[in-house]
């Protein structure tokens, strides 16, 4: 079976699961979903607007902290990139399910500049900061409406904390895959267990033990600075931040702008809705779908009637997958216009270099011809 047929059966089985929990859902649902498409209907332009604020204000957040981690070890890194990185990385997240998102990223430093074992060792140091931000962040808005909680799902109480301490175990495994330098003996030892049980794996590990490998390194570069690190965390709270106000927004929208009538304050939306996507990180979906929209139902319809739970995670849905990915597609249209246009251009200049006419012209105007060519092409 050839590499490409079974990334073609991976991802036909992503999306059978995908659409297996989208259909459990609705049966689940079904009797609400008249009644959630006309809160829909009733969105008002000014909520889609802020939807669409939202999308670039975290996007601006995520480039940012790819510039500061890329900035450390190549300072001609511009801020630009990192913002159009987050946008491509975007769309390749939803349009692969998940999977191509970190290949997205890879390539996309690359393409500026940074070789493949540096752009390696970043991105994975970057999702781990992610998910370790998410974990402490949650984990503070958790312990700050405790009360709240526990008045309001007392029932469910205690697969909430266990989701918390799966939440905890999964960020703390990986900061110290990344940072704990005994963990790399660990793995590799592990590793070689494998290969003695399963020879074919070989490349694989071997690619594994690799990407171990830079992650350690460049984490350790990053990590000697405790002033990094702490910008890094800050601008993963100001991106979950924006995340999380969608909920509140959508609610108030539903109440006409008023939300003296809703059973919980801002910092306890805030809280349910970084609860409900922390929980969710726990249940192995591609690219969390489904088990987001299961999570965030659950808890919010304990609270509001199904119709308004349903209409809110929709158009959370919209805002934090849909909306950047379709703007993510003007990057991605972009960069490969770009490309194009540079092989284009490289094919002409060679063209040119080794055509008979080339000797009718001067020397100095091929070398000109050959300099404007290499500036042309450092633009990019």
């Amino acid at each position: 079976m050839s590499d490409t047929t079974k990334k073609r059966l991976k991802f036909a089985g992503k999306l059978l699961f995908i659409c297996l929990l989208l259909g459990i859902l609705y049966y689940s649902f079904r009797d609400s979903m008249g009644d959630m498409l006309t809160e829909l209907a009733n969105v008002s332009p000014q909520v889609v607007m802020s939807l669409f604020l939202t999308v670039i204000l975290y996007h601006i957040f995520e480039g940012h902290i790819t510039w500061l981690i890329v900035h450390k070890t190549h300072p001609e890194y511009p801020r630009l990139k990192g913002f159009c990185n987050a946008f491509y990385c975007s769309f390749y997240k939803t349009a692969t399910l998940g999977s191509g998102s970190g290949i997205a990223g890879i390539y996309y430093l690359n393409k500026a500049g940074i070789p493949v074992p540096n752009a390696t060792g970043m991105y994975f140091f970057q999702y781990i900061i992610h998910k370790v931000s998410m974990a402490v962040y949650s984990l503070l808005l958790f312990l700050a409406t405790y009360g709240f909680i526990h008045a309001s799902f007392a029932d469910y109480q205690c697969y909430i904390l266990l989701g918390f301490a799966g939440v905890c175990v999964i960020a703390g495994v990986l900061l110290a895959v990344a940072t704990v330098p005994w963990m790399q003996t660990a793995c590799n030892l592990l590793a070689n267990r494998f290969r003695a049980k399963h020879p074919s794996w070989e490349e694989k590990l071997t690619g594994a033990g690799h990407k171990l490998a830079l992650l350690q390194a460049e984490s350790r570069s990053l990590l000697q600075d405790p002033i990094l690190l702490l910008h890094l965390f800050l601008c993963n709270v100001l991106k979950f931040t924006i995340w999380y106000i969608i909920p509140w927004i959508v609610f108030c929208n539903s109440l006409g702008g008023e939300y003296g009538d809703l059973p919980f304050s801002f910092l306890q939306c805030f809280a349910l809705t970084s609860l409900s996507q922390s929980l969710a990180g726990v249940i192995p979906t591609p690219a969390g779908i489904g088990s987001v929209e299961a999570v965030f139902t659950l808890l919010f319809r304990r609270l509001l009637p199904e119709a308004k739970a349903l209409s809110a995670v929709l158009l959370y849905r919209f805002a934090t997958m849909l909306l950047p990915c379709a703007i993510g597609a003007f990057f991605v249209l972009g960069e490969r216009i770009i490309s194009l246009h540079r092989k284009k251009r490289t094919a002409d200049y060679y063209a040119f270099l080794k055509s008979p006419q080339k000797k009718s012209h001067n020397t100095v105007f091929c070398v000109v011809a050959l300099i404007m060519f290499r500036y042309d092409k450092t633009k990019y």
